[in-house]
């Protein structure tokens, strides 16, 4: 048995939630004020993900592309992701929610840009 404490990010509250961990699964969660604390304890003890954001390159110019992640990905692979965005080199144009990089490391998550750019 594992018992871990950690500072709910759901929500303004943080709530402070301890939390019980049995062969892998949390047993327990007590501390949170909503059943997001809970669902959060239990992600964050057992596989923790992220929403990745980062900066493609785009052929032509020094000014990067901001993009994030479509969905929260495992925090095992943020590394794999940034590595791909890193790699990456769009062509203008490109707008709010286009598909950069489709299956990001394989997470099931696309890379979608967050702003539009348009070649001058």
């Amino acid at each position: 048995m594992t018992v871990k404490e950690l500072v709910c990010i759901n929500c303004p509250m943080g709530c402070r939630l301890t939390c019980t961990i049995e062969d892998g699964k949390v047993t327990s969660v007590k501390g949170n004020t909503c059943g997001r604390g809970k669902k959060y304890a239990e992600t964050e003890c057992v596989d923790p993900v992220r929403t990745v954001t980062t900066l493609v390159r785009i052929s032509g110019t020094d000014e990067p592309l901001p993009v994030k992640t479509s969905s929260p990905i495992s925090k095992a692979k943020i590394m794999d992701c940034v590595t791909e965005a890193r790699n990456a080199v769009v062509t203008a144009p490109v707008s709010i929610g286009d598909v950069i990089i489709a299956n990001v490391a394989g997470t099931g998550s696309d890379l979608i840009a967050t702003a539009d750019f348009i070649a001058d």
